[in-house]
């Protein structure tokens, strides 16, 4: 049996251009520029960084203004990664068990597990609440497989950030690197690499693990 676990950002949806532009926009009056290290972290442990003299409160009003800036310029244009849809169809009437490990904000996965009404095609959503460290730390992939009842030699991740790339080889799975928030000369450290789910089969997912 294999696992199926699915990153948010950049890999259910194309995001990145409008977290870049709400990051950008919100952020401009603080001189801080987005690089791609950022991306897949955690908000809680980014906003330390970045304003490490501000408190724990005021780390989470930052994030909170920048996520909420993101969700009200992306919602006219959320739409699945092409494939997606299809994909996750073929993984239930397969029996393949499938996850969400998500760094984002509880706000962010509700935002677009509703609005793209997928909510129902994963058995388990894990976020950066339930474990004690986010990624690049392999927590929320190791409490993914945990929660499937599963080997996490036995799961795949779908995933487009270094950050998230990092966590899901920290915690012994396989990665598919998703081409969509950087190029795929930077997604070398994956086992494949994908531009959209229409590459993609459950056969070739079996035999990945092998």
């Amino acid at each position: 049996m294999i696992a199926v676990i699915f990153d948010m950002d950049g890999v259910l949806v194309d995001n990145a251009h409008y977290h870049e532009r709400a990051f950008a926009e919100y952020f401009s009056r603080y001189g801080i520029r987005l690089v791609p290290e950022m991306f897949g972290r955690g908000n809680e442990e980014l906003m330390a960084e970045l304003f490490p003299n501000e408190s724990r409160e005021r780390h989470r009003e930052l994030a909170n203004g920048k996520e909420a800036y993101y969700r009200q310029i992306y919602e006219p244009h959320i739409k699945p990664l092409n494939g997606l849809i299809e994909l996750l169809k073929d993984l239930k009437a397969n029996g393949i068990l499938t996850a969400v490990g998500s760094s984002a904000p509880i706000e962010n996965i509700d935002f677009v597990l509703d609005k793209l009404q997928i909510r129902n095609c994963f058995d388990v959503v894990v976020i950066a609440a339930m474990v004690k460290k986010a990624k690049p730390a392999p927590d929320i992939y190791l409490k993914s497989a945990e929660l499937l009842n599963i080997e996490p030699e036995n799961c795949i991740v779908f995933e487009d950030a270094l950050a998230g790339i990092e966590a899901a080889r920290a915690a012994g799975m396989k990665v598919i690197g998703v081409a969509t928030s950087l190029p795929k000369e930077r997604l070398t450290e994956t086992d494949i690499i994908i531009n959209s789910f229409t590459e993609i089969t459950v056969d070739r997912l079996k035999q990945i693990v092998i």
